[in-house]
């Protein structure tokens, strides 16, 4: 840890922990684990957990020996696997790594660099990172995926906006894309054994707790296959009682923290993508309303805009015996 013992030459090597999260992507894993070993950066330690796959996966782990820390457990989906890296780890840097994805390089020396160069305002940290996009064979496909971090303002910590507007917004890139410092990390977790979308839990709570920082660089790829293809594409549809857990889990951090409990996501923006999704066109315009005259601003004239703007487009499309809505 950074101690105050500590000389500058140990201050600018802290250990860096990569966490690659795996379940059934055996095809893509020696690319993942390759990305995290071969890293301009040299102190660095390599931890894959295996969420119980039924592919090859545990053969191509066991190929590295002892080049990396390898962790088999039953599939308990990805947040126990996010849990399990995070408790075997020592890390002051905790990187985060889809095995279906792959870092440049030079991503965890940038990232270190930028940490080192911030801690001074506080230790709690979380960086995020383009990461340019490509197909399940590697290829380009010539766009990126960006930290949503302009879109929300420019804001470093988000407790004000979520005071505002009653939600913490995904304010970062997908997983492989974010950082965190190990002092932000043991705030965060351990967070509920979901099956998917953990980075939900760790990216609203880091952004709520820490300080964002946007490092406006290319520094790893992410592979669009199958069904993954969601950030910055569609909206996450996730059940309701996801977001309520999301509610209670942020609610519950904040208090830890000796902060006010302020997110009600049924009462925010945010809930107007699951209204969009599972409810009807009434509920999705009772939303818009709700939100922009609880909260009249610029932002929320927007949503409520966009609100309206879908709504009639289905009414539209009803009326004329069109079947499938607009989303």
């Amino acid at each position: 840890m950074w101690g105050v013992n500590m000389t500058v030459l140990e201050k600018s090597k802290p250990l860096v922990s990569v966490l690659i999260n795996n379940y059934n992507y055996g095809r893509f894993l020696n690319d993942a684990i390759d990305s995290a070993l071969n890293q301009t950066y040299s102190n660095i330690e390599v931890i894959v957990v295996d969420d119980g796959s039924t592919d090859n996966s545990r053969e191509v782990i066991a190929s590295y020996g002892d080049k990396i820390v390898s962790i088999f457990q039953e599939n308990r989906g990805q947040g126990s696997t996010f849990n399990s890296g995070w408790k075997a780890s020592n890390g002051d840097i905790l990187c985060f790594l889809d095995s279906d994805d792959t870092f440049y390089p030079e991503k965890v020396e940038e990232c270190v660099n930028l940490i080192l160069s911030k801690q001074a305002n506080s230790p709690l940290i979380i960086v995020s990172h383009n990461m340019d996009v490509v197909d399940q064979s590697g290829n380009s496909l010539g766009y990126m995926k960006t930290s949503r971090y302009k879109k929300y303002g420019g804001y470093s910590n988000f407790y004000q906006f979520a005071c505002r507007y009653k939600f913490v917004p995904f304010a970062t890139s997908p997983t492989s894309g974010n950082v965190l410092t190990r002092e932000l990390a043991e705030r965060i977790f351990p967070i509920p054994e979901v099956r998917t979308s953990a980075d939900d839990f760790v990216v609203r709570l880091g952004v709520v707790l820490g300080n964002l920082y946007y490092l406006e660089k290319n520094l790893g790829q992410y592979r669009v296959h199958g069904k993954n293809h969601w950030h910055n594409n569609v909206p996450k549809a996730h059940p309701k009682e996801i977001w309520l857990l999301q509610e209670e889990f942020l609610n519950m951090k904040l208090k830890e923290n000796n902060m006010k409990p302020v997110v009600s996501f049924f009462e925010s923006i945010e809930a107007g993508t699951y209204y969009k999704i599972n409810g009807s066109s009434f509920d999705y315009l009772k939303q818009g309303l709700y939100v922009f005259f609880s909260c009249p601003d610029l932002r929320t004239l927007q949503f409520f805009q966009k609100v309206v703007q879908v709504t009639l487009k289905n009414l539209i499309k009803k009326v004329f015996g069109i079947k499938r809505p607009s989303l």
